[in-house]
């Protein structure tokens, strides 16, 4: 446990979420009481759900802990007020958790009848053992100063290196990984034919025009998603099928009316999106298939998410139909039959020699000299005008209230790709397209990703969520089994299913620690973007953040990268346009 708070364990309690009492292993520099925070905004405004009100609650604790110079590791103690608790019904640890992350204080819950104000439902209050602050100083070497250091090879970081390269900055990109390309991760089949991507996959040829003209630059073949065949929507009968329609021109709709860079409403902002689709008499059905929208494209179940985040999400890709879309305006229209991480190699090679330095995970990042930003990797200490973080688990400098509270709030939810080779297309030859929906899991989505000139066969399930973490924790030998019952059961053939079957490859990125420890993009639980949204792009001191959680269009998306590291080299290039590289 970090920052001296050591949980202290009797027998059985070692797999709670919480600790029976908790001690400091260095002495504080003071014990706070953080005395209790509600469910409301700064606006005073109070969903009327339980679980929004949580998600505030708990946001009202971090930005006080972020006020008095403290962490979500720092808490030593928490104690919940809930009003008419029912222990049948303990919603509040799924949301507690994910707040506390691996962090485990000791916890009291104390029901009431009734808090100070009538509509509050849950209160909450802590105690922090604030640690003595330790000045981090670092030395400037006696080196070369660089223009700009990029933090990232990914599609964002190479892409403004290549921009600043281009304009005449001198610039180093620092890349923790041994290899270029993020959340683009190309990788062979294992006969050594065909390439399967088990990062990004999709682009399109019309409104996501910066990356196909890379895909242009970088002479690969495109493969059409096939869209013109039958669709099996798994767990789905008629009735529910109009709800789905309903909710989704509803959902449709709404996110049309939200703003892509400035998102603006607290009333939405207040409430999950489990809250909202509630909130418009949505049946528990209906609800139960819409659920597939905040998996399928975040890895969350809907009570984890803002609603006006995800109609935020879906507004950068042009609205939630085109987000989801295979067809030629989607955002699932075309494949790349070399993989998608030749976009990373193409931008990479034309940089010059000795640009990109690959396992260089960054350890630090000091700004206590004027003009001038020291960042630290694990052997040596580099210097720079400016720098661009494109990396999401940075290390980051000292940050301004509001942007530490927007970066501690970012939240992964579950997401892997598991790619199921197969001998044949059996389900072409069945009249199916290969696009499944599924709402009973374990995968909620799968994607026919085959590359015919290849002669290689494959469905892409995408397990995500609640389903796909609950997947994670079989065996590995029982993984592709379960797929192959889901996929025996859709397709009406078990026998044929595992007949035709080769191999799985499948990668969790959520062990990805230099991603974030997630995939495809990080979200925000209600109240976080009326709080800080507007601090996601802003620069501090010499400092510029990019990524595709940072782009105002196509936000989660390959498109987004790119275009997040063009405004990233804008911003230098506005800023300090007469940087040239130079020796102290």
């Amino acid at each position: 446990m970090t920052r001296g708070i050591r949980a202290i364990d009797l027998p059985g309690t070692r797999a709670a979420y919480y600790a029976p009492t908790t001690v400091t292993s260095q002495p504080p520099k003071q014990l706070d009481p953080c005395l209790g925070q509600p469910g409301s905004l700064v606006n005073e405004e109070v969903p009327s759900d339980y679980e929004s009100q949580i998600h505030l609650a708990l946001l009202n604790l971090h930005k006080v802990l972020v006020a008095v110079g403290a962490s979500i590791a720092d808490i030593a103690r928490l104690t919940l007020y809930i009003v008419n608790y029912d222990p049948q019904r303990r919603k509040h640890t799924r949301h507690i958790q994910r707040f506390l992350r691996s962090h485990r204080p000791a916890i009291t819950l104390v029901p009431v009848s009734q808090l100070a104000c009538p509509e509050w439902l849950f209160e909450i209050e802590a105690v922090v053992a604030k640690p003595p602050a330790i000045p981090m100083q670092l030395t400037a070497p006696n080196a070369k100063v660089w223009d700009v250091v990029v933090i990232g090879a990914g599609l964002a970081g190479l892409t403004a290196a290549e921009h600043l390269i281009q304009s005449g900055h001198s610039c180093l990109v620092l890349e923790a990984r041994d290899r270029v390309g993020g959340r683009t991760w190309s990788t062979t089949l294992p006969d050594g034919k065909g390439t399967v991507d088990i990062g990004a996959a999709w682009i399109n040829d019309t409104n996501q025009s910066k990356i196909y003209q890379l895909a242009q630059r970088a002479g690969v073949e495109f493969i059409e998603q096939k869209y013109n065949r039958k669709l099996p929507i798994a767990g789905l009968d008629p009735e529910t099928q109009k709800q789905l329609v309903a909710i989704r021109d509803m959902a449709e709709a709404d996110c049309q009316q939200v703003g892509c860079a400035r998102p603006e409403d607290s009333t939405l902002d207040s409430m999950t999106f489990l809250a909202y689709l509630k909130s418009r008499q949505a049946s528990d059905r209906a609800i139960s298939t819409a659920a597939i929208w905040t998996r399928a494209m975040l890895g969350q179940e809907p009570e984890d998410v803002s609603a006006l985040y995800f109609l935020n999400y879906c507004k950068t890709g042009g609205g939630l139909l085109q987000m989801r879309s295979d067809r030629r305006h989607g955002g699932q229209y075309l494949r790349i039959r070399q993989g998608t991480l030749s976009f990373a190699q193409t931008l990479a090679a034309a940089l010059p020699s000795g640009t990109v330095q690959l396992s260089s995970p960054v350890t630090a990042i000091n700004q206590q000299y004027p003009g001038r930003v020291l960042v630290r990797t694990r052997n040596r200490t580099v210097q720079a005008s400016k720098v661009i973080s494109a990396a999401p688990s940075t290390v980051l400098p000292p940050l301004p209230t509001r942007k530490q509270l927007l970066v501690g709030s970012f939240n992964y939810g579950y997401y892997t790709k598991a790619m199921m080779v197969f001998r044949s297309a059996f389900w072409v030859n069945k009249g199916f397209c290969g696009l499944v929906q599924s709402f009973t899991g374990p995968a909620s989505i799968v994607r026919d990703s085959s590359i015919p000139n290849d002669d290689k066969w494959v469905l892409t399930c995408f397990l995500c969520g609640d389903s796909g973490r609950q997947w994670s924790q079989l065996q590995n030998s029982e993984r592709a089994n379960v797929l192959l019952d889901q996929l025996g059961e859709i397709y009406g053939d078990p026998d044929l299913v595992r007949r035709e079957y080769v191999t799985i490859v499948e990668h969790e990125w959520s062990k990805e620690e230099y991603s974030g420890f997630g995939c495809p993009c990080p979200s925000l639980s209600p109240g976080v973007l009326t709080v800080a949204g507007d601090a996601l792009r802003e620069p501090f001191l010499d400092v510029h953040f990019v990524g595709t959680e940072t782009a105002a269009e196509w936000k989660g998306y390959m498109e987004g990268a790119v275009r997040s590291g063009e405004r990233g080299a804008a911003e230098v290039q506005k800023q300090q346009p007469w940087l040239i590289c130079r020796t102290p």
